[in-house]
C-alpha cells in the first residue's frame, strides 16, 4: 500500500488484481446490479488512488476497501432513492459464482440445480432488506467479519450492527417462510 501512496501505478494494478473480486462481490450484493457494481468497483479504486495517504494500516486494507465499497454502494442507492431493490436473476447467479479464492470444484448437475434455486430464493428474500441491513448482513454473514470489524467499516455502533442484523435475518426468514 505504501507504493500506492507514492502513486506507483504498478502497485495499484497489483492491488486491483488482488481485491477486485472482493470489492465487486460486496458492491453487487448491496446494489443488486452488475453494471452499478462495476461502476462502484471502479470508483473504489479511484478513491484508493486519490486517498492512499489517508489509509490507516491498523485497520487493514480489506477493512478500508469494505468501508469505501459499502459507503459508495449505500450512497448510490440513496441517490437513486432506492430503499428496496431486487437483483436481476442473471446478476444474482453471477454474484454467487464469484470465487473468493481459487477456482471452485466442478459440481454435479443436481448440485447446481439445487444451489441455483436456493440462491434465487435467497436473493429474492434479501431484496427486501434496506441498504444498511444488506451491507451489515453481507459483511457479517456472507463475508464472515466480526461485529467490531463491521462496526469499523460501516461506522455503526455494535448495537446498531446487531439490530440491523436481527432485522435482516428476520426479514430473510419471513420471506423464505422459515418462521
Amino acid at each position: 500500500m505504501s507504493a500506492v501512496t507514492r502513486q506507483d501505478g504498478r502497485a495499484l494494478e497489483t492491488l486491483i488484481r488482488k481485491y477486485r473480486a472482493l470489492v465487486f462481490r460486496t458492491a453487487l450484493r448491496i446494489v443488486c446490479s452488475a453494471d452499478d457494481a462495476e461502476d462502484i468497483t471502479q470508483e473504489v479504486f479511484i478513491r484508493v488512488w486519490k486517498q492512499a495517504g489517508r489509509f490507516n494500516s491498523r485497520s487493514g486494507l480489506p477493512a478500508w476497501l469494505y468501508r469505501i465499497t459499502c459507503n459508495l454502494s449505500i450512497d448510490h442507492l440513496r441517490r437513486r432513492k432506492i430503499r428496496f431493490t431486487r437483483m436481476p436473476w442473471k446478476d444474482s447467479v453471477e454474484a454467487g459464482r464469484i470465487p473468493e479464492k481459487g477456482l471452485p470444484r466442478e459440481k454435479s448437475s443436481e448440485e447446481k440445480m439445487i444451489e441455483s434455486e436456493e440462491w434465487r430464493m435467497f436473493t429474492e428474500a434479501t431484496a427486501w432488506l434496506s441498504p444498511k441491513q444488506r451491507a451489515v448482513f453481507t459483511l457479517k454473514e456472507i463475508e464472515g467479519l466480526d461485529t467490531m470489524e463491521v462496526a469499523a467499516i460501516t461506522g455503526l455502533s455494535p448495537d446498531r450492527i446487531k439490530s440491523n442484523l436481527y432485522l435482516a435475518r428476520k426479514t430473510i426468514r419471513d420471506k423464505l417462510g422459515m418462521d
